[in-house]
């Protein structure tokens, strides 16, 4: 059984495998988002961007001229999907990278989260530790993502360490014990089974999951619960959520990867309705229709890695998508994105938020900055309505 596992482990590898692109490599080097980014971009342009245009600095016409072009064209808008391919193959993926975290950036709300994010990424935490009182009102519930009862000790997507790490904030918190194989639609209900049942202990509810967690949620939050059960969810907070969907699904179900896609879910004893569930056709039309309670805080956190930051468990699948555009190795940034929401950039991460060396301390920082913002009462925000005005191609 051990040869069979590693034979369909190496079936399914070699699958994703086929066709992968070798990336260019140009060293750079500048600052963005208060750090040092040192790593590969796949463009000269790209470099020039990260290390002159972004720090104020003008000395290539050419490349400025064209700079200058984009940014005339794209006005205050962060681009869409469709655009940042457009401006993937005008520039460079990695350009297109920076430039949407840029107009995210530009978005003042979103500067406030993240200075708001750096300031408790910088605390200290006091020794004796005594967790504020008015954390004790708080449930977290945590929603793992696929594949997470087996492979999710490497992967992180049994949310082990960030549920240890909120436990020392003195916040009570619970697994989401979803099938870790399950359809959208069945994590779904069983996600608002949890959420109804929780609603009835008083507190305030904040629900987080990664990856295939996302659209489970946002079905749940978005379709599945009636005003009354609502009421206690406060936030949510979407850790790279394959919202839209992920491509790798749509990949490996065309021949002839599909043959293999069902010789190694039978031997693993999937369902083709689970998997399919995450394809981009059904995703995006689920996405459309849903509609959260603007009472309901919204924040991502998303990995937005550069070509050459890209974690061993993406490096095969990075180079599939980046023709179509910045991702973070299973799916489209734009595409973990929630409507009426806030994002944080983990620039350098990719969908593998748990491959971060400061991840630790990230979740705390991000604990706490959700529930800085729920006392406040910033409730959430519609940021994007504006932003679905056309503009013309570049």
């Amino acid at each position: 059984m051990r040869h069979l596992h590693y034979a369909g482990c190496l079936i399914f590898l070699l699958l994703v495998l086929q066709g992968c692109a070798t990336i260019p490599r140009y060293q750079a080097q500048g600052e963005f988002l208060d750090e040092t980014v040192r790593t590969t971009v796949d463009a000269e342009i790209a470099r020039y961007y990260l290390e002159n245009y972004l720090q104020g600095k003008r000395n290539n016409p050419s490349f400025d001229k064209k700079i200058d072009r984009l940014y005339q064209k794209q006005g205050s808008a962060h681009p869409t999907r469709e655009e940042l391919k457009e401006i993937s193959r005008t520039f460079s993926v990695d350009f297109a990278t920076l430039f949407l975290a840029d107009r995210l950036l530009a978005i003042e709300e979103n500067q406030k989260l993240h200075k708001r994010f750096n300031q408790f990424l910088q605390e200290k935490k006091a020794e004796p530790y005594s967790p504020p009182a008015h954390y004790s009102s708080y449930i977290v519930l945590f929603v793992p993502g696929w594949d997470y009862v087996e492979h999710g000790h490497v992967t992180g997507a049994d949310l082990s360490a960030p549920r240890k790490l909120v436990t020392d904030l003195g916040i009570e918190n619970h697994l989401v014990e979803i099938s870790p194989h399950g359809s959208v639609e069945e994590n779904a209900d069983y996600i608002s089974q949890e959420l109804i049942e929780y609603s009835q202990t008083g507190k305030n509810i904040i629900i987080s999951g990664p990856s295939s967690a996302g659209p489970a949620i946002h079905l749940s939050l978005g379709e599945r619960l009636n005003q009354e059960h609502l009421q206690s969810v406060k936030a949510w907070i979407n850790l790279g959520g394959i919202l839209q969907g992920t491509p790798v699904v749509d990949y490996l179900q065309q021949w002839p990867r599909s043959w293999g896609l069902n010789m190694y879910m039978w031997w693993r004893g999937w369902d083709s309705d689970e998997l399919t569930s995450m394809a981009i056709e059904p995703s995006r039309k689920r996405f459309e229709r849903l509609s959260i309670s603007e009472d309901v805080l919204i924040i991502n956190y998303i990995g937005f890695p550069l070509s050459g930051q890209v974690s061993q468990y993406s490096q095969d699948k990075y180079p599939l998508f980046a023709p179509e555009g910045p991702n973070d190795g299973l799916t489209w940034l734009t595409d973990a994105m929630a409507p009426n929401s806030m994002t944080l950039i983990a620039l350098g991460n990719d969908h593998f938020l748990a491959q971060d060396p400061r991840i630790d301390e990230k979740t705390v920082a991000l604990a706490k900055t959700v529930i800085f913002y729920l006392e406040k009462d910033y409730g959430a925000f519609t940021l994007y309505q504006e932003m679905t005005d056309r503009r013309e191609p570049f």
